[in-house]
């Protein structure tokens, strides 16, 4: 049997699986630390090499430029039923879309639309951590605007 080490998917499945449950992982805050999981079966390895190579376009992930995707189907595990392959350009499209996150910022009579926290930040100059911290917590900014999402 091939050593797992060297089969050509092996170190997207480690991606996966570190993103998910290694902590001192890069990306942890946004899977793991977010309750995303990867289903019982594909935490082995060769039981994800065997739903991968029979799942529908499963054989794009062996490209480069295909990534596994969750997120098309707004699901938090990865599964043989929640993913499917897509170029890398459309996982980072679908990723800009989620992060698109309309605010309005309020200042007495004034009601200012943005389409993205990112938006406000620059145009308001407040720096992005600032801007979410009082999207949440609802308070009024040294800059006389609450913010609030659409």
């Amino acid at each position: 049997m091939k050593k797992r080490h060297k089969h050509k998917l092996y170190n997207r499945w480690k991606s996966m699986m570190d993103r998910c449950y290694n902590p001192n992982h890069v990306k942890y805050k946004f899977y793991g630390g977010k309750g995303i999981r990867v289903c019982e079966r594909w935490r082995d390895f060769w039981n994800f090499v065997e739903d991968i190579d029979n799942m529908r376009n499963g054989h794009l992930l062996y490209l480069k430029g295909y990534q596994l995707d969750k997120d098309k189907s707004g699901r938090s595990v990865y599964s043989l039923n929640n993913c499917c392959v897509i170029t890398a350009e459309e996982n980072r499209r679908i990723a800009n879309e989620k992060q698109k996150q309309s605010i309005f910022a309020i200042n007495n009579n004034e009601k200012i639309k943005f389409d993205s926290i990112a938006e406000a930040s620059r145009k308001l100059n407040i720096k992005d951590g600032t801007l979410r911290r009082y999207v949440k917590n609802g308070k009024r900014h040294s800059s006389g605007y609450r913010f609030q999402k659409v």
